[in-house]
């Protein structure tokens, strides 16, 4: 009898000690569903954005733009790197790509965008979700840079561009009320340079000289960027090209415009220059450190650069957003693009002095109040690319050396243009 006692007094405590671990065990996988689900909503994506934006640029974007974006997507943290612009950054860009190390999201030069393609850096954007609506929304050769065999692979965030800025004192002592809407006119300006004074074109680079180049006819390759022969050697670029090395010689450039040291915005406030092409820095710097914009604006006349015969204008500049390739956070990268090309982002980076990508940002009645802009934003339509070439860079060289040696060394027009175009076209075969 004791023996059953006991047999069932052990049944009745192993009975309980199952319950208990039973009901601890349960409380142990409840509580890892409950961890699980709590990590799983708590779970944070950061994207490390590296950028190139002036203080004043990244002051707006770290100390106002960032927080308004956590706010509204606090699954994604902005890691914001600011990088010098320089070909060290390229290079640095090329190597990180290349070995997995990349960031995720980078504004780079829309230059540059051709030659990332190329060597397999950026991740296309054509696939995620809203693109071909969010293409409609920015200016369209602005979007033609991030276009490479066939695909899109990068989003403009940010344009410029450069106005003729006119001394007005001068433009008025030559007779002319307006500035000049065309080239053919603009030339009748310069011809009446005693007393008025010199173009103040800054060098012989391409973003210096294409859009005088250009604008006098000049041509670079082909409408589909695959040959140079028979544009950058023809009549055309060999007339542009006579017509800048006049001005030289007749002393329509600035006095120590071979030495590469000119201060065109001195020289424009003064008189010594009566016209000046430039970007609308001139205005949001020196507004911001030695003078007022009405000042300015009482000197100074800015105008959309004059147009071609086919009404083509200035060079387009700016950056492009583009995803890094073997990024683990497409989906959230693509969220923060969409984000920072959206209009009221857009008008809010304009603060700090850039030009948006956005066609309602950039022709909001807040952006064309600022009384200097209405002349950018007019050029944005009608100004040219450089050829969106992954060669782009050495093109750039050709073609700057050429103009050195021709404008510098007066070297034979006709044999100098000849080689350039040819050396280009090499260049071009490797696309």
């Amino acid at each position: 009898m004791a023996k059953q006692r006991m047999f069932i007094h052990k049944m009745v405590l192993f009975f309980c000690l199952a319950l208990f671990v039973n009901g601890c065990s349960d409380q142990i996988i409840s509580n890892k569903e409950t961890i699980s689900t709590l990590h799983k909503k708590e779970k944070v994506e950061e994207l490390v954005f590296w950028h190139t934006y002036s203080d004043g640029e990244t002051r707006v974007f770290e100390e106002e733009l960032i927080p308004l974006f956590q706010k509204k997507y606090p699954e994604i943290k902005i890691t914001s790197v600011r990088q010098p612009y320089n070909e060290h950054l390229k290079s640095a860009l090329i190597s990180k790509g290349s070995s997995g190390q990349a960031p995720d999201v980078v504004r780079i030069d829309i230059a540059w965008v051709p030659e990332f393609s190329s060597l397999g850096l950026l991740e296309p954007l054509d696939s995620f979700k809203g693109f071909n609506q969010k293409k409609k929304t920015l200016y369209a050769n602005a979007l033609e840079t991030n276009f490479y065999n066939g695909l899109y692979y990068g989003l403009p965030v940010n344009l410029t561009t450069k106005a003729a800025i006119y001394n007005e004192i001068s433009l008025n002592r030559a007779g002319f009320n307006e500035p000049p809407e065309t080239m053919n006119d603009f030339l009748k300006l310069a011809e009446k340079q005693h007393g008025i004074g010199y173009i103040g074109m800054k060098g012989l680079n391409a973003w210096d000289s294409l859009p005088y180049f250009w604008g006098l006819g000049g041509m670079l390759t082909n409408s589909d960027y695959t040959q140079a022969s028979g544009y950058f050697n023809s009549k055309e670029s060999i007339h542009a090209v006579s017509t800048i090395k006049s001005w030289k010689d007749k002393g329509l450039l600035a006095p120590n415009f071979s030495s590469g040291s000119i201060d065109t915005w001195n020289a424009i406030l003064q008189g010594q220059a009566f016209m000046a092409e430039e970007g609308p820095w001139f205005y949001s710097v020196l507004s911001t450190s030695y003078y007022t914009v009405d000042q300015l604006m009482n000197v100074t006349i800015p105008y959309p650069f004059p147009v071609d015969k086919q009404g083509k204008g200035s060079i387009l500049g700016g950056e492009n957003l583009v995803i890094m390739n073997g990024t683990e956070h497409k989906d959230a990268a693509w969220t923060f693009m969409k984000w920072m090309t959206s209009e009221d982002i857009q008008q809010r980076m304009f603060n700090s002095g850039i030009l948006p990508a956005n066609k309602a940002a950039a022709n909001s009645s807040a952006m064309l109040k600022t009384p200097y802009m209405k002349a950018y934003v007019e050029s944005l339509e009608n100004a040219r690319l450089r050829p969106p070439v992954k060669s782009w860079s050495r093109m750039e060289n050709v073609y700057t050396k050429a103009m050195e040696a021709i404008i510098y060394h007066n070297q034979d027009i006709r044999t100098t243009l000849n080689e350039a175009a040819n050396k280009m076209d090499q260049l071009l075969k490797s696309e």
